[in-house]
């Protein structure tokens, strides 16, 4: 009980040090999110954390290092946001994620605003430098089988035969810390970042048009998902390209891709954003059919894969009982 009380206050205190020291919009960059124009203290997104918009709502007010998004009424510190961006981990993980981070001070972008002003240039965009939290990549590989990459890729229900294709060993760096993750490139050279305990991206944040010369395109909104049917249909790999929007901030990039295509698939996610986005798109889009009744009692095509591999191992453990 000692521990556990012990462990908790822990978790409050590297909360609090993480909403002082770590700048929202160090971490927004960090997610492969830039801002859409800076206007003195307040920087304004394309919301992260809901369907896809025209007019960016979101706002980083960078002196008081505090979000809100205009669209739902919600805001916060870092904490909150990361916990909103990344809402199936534990506090635990999150607290895991925001630590990786060379913690800047969120009054820096403040001061540089302020800077520009002392010298008349107030009106001009914050210049764009390197912070601390930016993700470098360094080099990517191809996966090996039985490193700790592919038994998270097995956790997640994926083979390493079928992300050796698609995927690389990216080793990236935060700061002065090295890391690796498994790596999944877009069209315009970044990459999405993941293990065990890091969900992130290279800059630039893009879409991933896997082009099989097809009248069938397959829309996903993230890679796992896209590996994950690869899993379940791999017939599909042959009969239909494939376009992963690695958020679905990037659905407006998405649009001129699915318009040369006779058919679009949509395997998109079952939480609110998802299903905004399945509605907008077969409203929109007369050749799009949503096909995710399969996976309707889940989140998401991982989700439902990795929950269809625990029954067969639980069957599969039963039958050696009797």
């Amino acid at each position: 009980m000692k521990c556990f009380h012990a462990c908790k206050q822990e978790d409050k205190m590297n909360i609090r040090q993480i909403n002082d020291e770590l700048a929202i919009t160090d971490f927004l960059a960090g997610q492969g999110f830039q801002p859409a124009r800076k206007n003195g203290l307040d920087w304004w997104y394309v919301s992260p954390i809901r369907a896809p918009e025209r007019t960016p709502s979101f706002k980083v007010n960078i002196r008081l290092n505090r979000w809100y998004d205009h669209g739902t009424g919600e805001g916060g510190k870092v904490f909150d946001l990361a916990m909103r961006l990344h809402r199936t981990a534990s506090i635990r993980e999150i607290i895991q994620l925001l630590a990786s981070y060379s913690f800047s001070s969120p009054s820096t972008a403040f001061h540089s605003v302020r800077a520009q002003e002392s010298f008349g240039h107030s009106k001009s965009p914050a210049r764009e430098t390197d912070s601390p939290t930016t993700i470098r990549v360094l080099e990517a590989k191809p996966l090996e089988a039985g490193s700790p990459l592919a038994a998270y890729l097995q956790h997640r229900g994926i083979s390493i035969e079928t992300a050796n294709s698609y995927c690389h060993e990216v080793s990236f760096s935060i700061g002065e810390r090295q890391y690796e993750a498994v790596g999944f490139a877009n069209r315009s050279g970044g990459y999405e970042l993941r293990n065990s305990w890091f969900k992130g991206s290279s800059s630039p944040k893009d879409i991933t048009f896997i082009d099989k010369g097809t009248d069938t395109i397959c829309l996903l909104e993230g890679f796992m998902d896209f590996l994950s049917l690869l899993e379940l249909r791999p017939h599909l790999s042959h009969t239909s390209s494939f376009l992963v929007l690695n958020s679905l901030s990037q659905l407006g990039k998405s649009l001129e891709v699915l318009a040369q295509h006779k058919k679009v698939l949509l395997f998109l996610d079952q939480d609110q954003p998802g299903r905004r986005a399945t509605e907008r798109l077969l409203r929109s889009e007369p050749n799009s059919r949503d096909v995710s009744s399969f996976y309707r009692s889940h989140k998401d095509v991982n989700a439902y894969l990795m929950a269809r591999k625990g029954r067969a191992k639980q069957l599969r453990l039963g039958l050696g009982h009797r």
